[in-house]
C-alpha cells in the first residue's frame, strides 16, 4: 500500500495533522471517524474512513480514490483529500469532507416537511451528481439514501464510490449487491447493473421525499420482497403528490 501511494503520487496526510478524532459510525466496509484537520493554519472538519479488512477490501479502498478522482469536477460528489495512516493501528484511512447533517435517511422527516422548491433543488443536486458519474462511464452500483449525504440544510453529496464500476466490466461480470428496496428488478433477476439501475434507485429516493420513510420500510429485505419487486410491486404513491412528479418517478 505504501508503494502504491508513492507510485500513484497520492496525497499522504500526516496523522498528527488531525485532532479531536472521534468515532462516528460503522460503514459497509469499515469504520468512520470524524476529526479536525489543521491545514494551512485553518481547521477543517473531515471524515476518516478506515477499512477494517484492507487486504480483503483493497480494491474497494483504491477504487474509491480512483473514481473520486475521475469525478473531481463535480460539486455533488463528496471531496476526497487523500490518505493517512494511524501510527497506532497501522491502518490506512481515506480523508474526505464531512457532511454535518449525515445521510439522507436520517433527514427524511425534515425533508418531507420542507417545500417543493427545496425538495426539487436537492433532487436536482442528486441527479446531477449521478449524471457526472455516468458521464465518466461509471455506475454507482449501490445508490441509496445511506450513500447520499446532506450538509447544512440542502447541500447534497454522493459518497461511497468504492463499489463503482465501469459499465463494460459490469456487463461482463456482475455480482448482486445492494439494498433490496433500491435495487432495480432486472438486477434482482440476475442481470447486470446498468446506468438505468442507478436511475431506478433514484426513483426510490424521489418517493422518500414524499413519504418521509424508506421504501418497503415495514417489510423484511428478503427473497419475498425481491420477488414482489420483480413482479411489479412498488411503494404506494403518497396522496397529494403532484401528478407530474408521479409520472417522472414511474418513468425512472
Amino acid at each position: 500500500m505504501d508503494e502504491f501511494i508513492f507510485e500513484k503520487k497520492l496525497i499522504r496526510i500526516p496523522y498528527n495533522n488531525f485532532k479531536n478524532v472521534e468515532y462516528l459510525n460503522k460503514g459497509g466496509f469499515g469504520t468512520i471517524y470524524k476529526a479536525i484537520w489543521s491545514y494551512n493554519n485553518k481547521d477543517r472538519e473531515v471524515i476518516l474512513k478506515c477499512h477494517d479488512n484492507l487486504n480483503e477490501n483493497l480494491n474497494e479502498f483504491l477504487n474509491e480514490w480512483k473514481y473520486h478522482e475521475s469525478c473531481l469536477d463535480s460539486y455533488e460528489i463528496i471531496y476526497f483529500y487523500g490518505f493517512t495512516k494511524n501510527p497506532d493501528t497501522l491502518k490506512y484511512m481515506a480523508v474526505m469532507d464531512y457532511a454535518n447533517k449525515g445521510n439522507l435517511r436520517g433527514n427524511l422527516t425534515r425533508i418531507v416537511e420542507s417545500g417543493w422548491d427545496q425538495k426539487l433543488c436537492m433532487l436536482y443536486e442528486i441527479i446531477s451528481g449521478l449524471k457526472n458519474i455516468h458521464n465518466q462511464n461509471l455506475i454507482h452500483h449501490d445508490f441509496h439514501d445511506g450513500n447520499i449525504l446532506n450538509h447544512d440544510e440542502s447541500k447534497i453529496f454522493i459518497s461511497d464510490l468504492g463499489l463503482c464500476q465501469p459499465v463494460k466490466s459490469l456487463l461482463e461480470e456482475h455480482n448482486i449487491y445492494g439494498v433490496v428496496p433500491f435495487m432495480a428488478p432486472e438486477v434482482l433477476r440476475g442481470k447486470p447493473y446498468t446506468p438505468a439501475s442507478d436511475i431506478y434507485s433514484f426513483s426510490m429516493i424521489m418517493w422518500e421525499f414524499t413519504s418521509g420513510i424508506p421504501p418497503f420500510n415495514n417489510r423484511a429485505h428478503d427473497i419475498q420482497l425481491s420477488l414482489s419487486i420483480c413482479g411489479g410491486e412498488r411503494p404506494e404513491i403518497i396522496e397529494n403528490t403532484p401528478q407530474c412528479y408521479v409520472d417522472l418517478m414511474k418513468k425512472c
